[in-house]
């Protein structure tokens, strides 16, 4: 019986990955736990600089009509999704601490758009205000909550190992609310504080990413299907 993997990421990441793993040896379930519902939006009148978190600012930012002088961003993946949308873009190839510290090495002259989600953790744009920078911040678009599919409620209930890769904390707390089942389940989470609202789940394997980026993302979620595969050998806990 070959193990799932079970996709919680909204769209278009979700499909994103499905093609991504295809050939990997596992069943994929798509059930996209989150919707992202974008806003309309004001923005300054002139040029401005973009701060991006998520790939879903740099669409908001594109639904507003609107391109940025230059965009500051928190990964790779979403530098490119800026650069694909005409806009130049520097990467701080790692977290929200990193990007902090990437901008205030370079202090742009701004003023800088914070593009963010209604969910969001830490204050980024205060943090920059208070060492000098002209910010502010745009809430662009909010994660509203999907149930899970009945594909992805039968994973949970049946035998075969079930692998989740999750890549926010409000990712998982989504997990964490729709798990219902006794599938031996599997996470590798995006960090630490994503990790941390899955133990009450009491996983048969949790791995947090050694870098919050897309490639370790993938090597963790191949990884643990190998582990699941082993689980499926043994018969019992990895």
């Amino acid at each position: 019986m070959a193990p799932i993997v079970m996709i919680t990421r909204p769209e278009p990441e979700a499909t994103a990955l499905a093609a991504q793993l295809a050939g990997q040896g596992a069943r994929l379930v798509v059930s996209p736990l989150q919707q992202i519902r974008f806003h309309a939006i004001t923005l300054p009148e002139g040029p401005f600089e973009a701060i991006f978190t998520s790939r879903n600012g740099v669409r908001a930012l594109v639904r507003a009509g609107a391109v940025a002088r230059r965009a500051w961003c928190v990964g790779e993946a979403t530098a490119r999704a800026a650069r694909e949308a005409g806009m130049w873009a520097m990467s701080a190839d790692g977290d929200a601490e990193a990007l902090l510290a990437l901008l205030l090495k370079e202090r742009p002259a701004g003023p800088l758009v914070h593009l963010r989600g209604a969910q969001h953790r830490g204050d980024l744009v205060g943090r920059l205000v208070a060492a000098g920078l002209r910010a502010e911040a745009v809430e662009a678009y909010a994660q509203a909550p999907r149930a899970a599919t009945p594909e992805a409620r039968q994973a949970m209930q049946g035998p075969a190992p079930v692998v989740v890769p999750v890549y926010s904390p409000g990712a998982a707390h989504r997990l964490a609310a729709e798990w219902q089942g006794g599938a031996p389940l599997l996470v590798t989470a995006i960090s630490a504080a994503a990790a941390a609202p899955l133990r009450a789940l009491s996983p048969a394997r949790l791995s947090v990413a050694a870098r919050p980026s897309g490639e370790t993302m993938l090597n963790e979620i191949t990884g643990l299907i190998a582990a699941a595969h082993q689980l499926e050998n043994k018969g019992g806990g990895v």
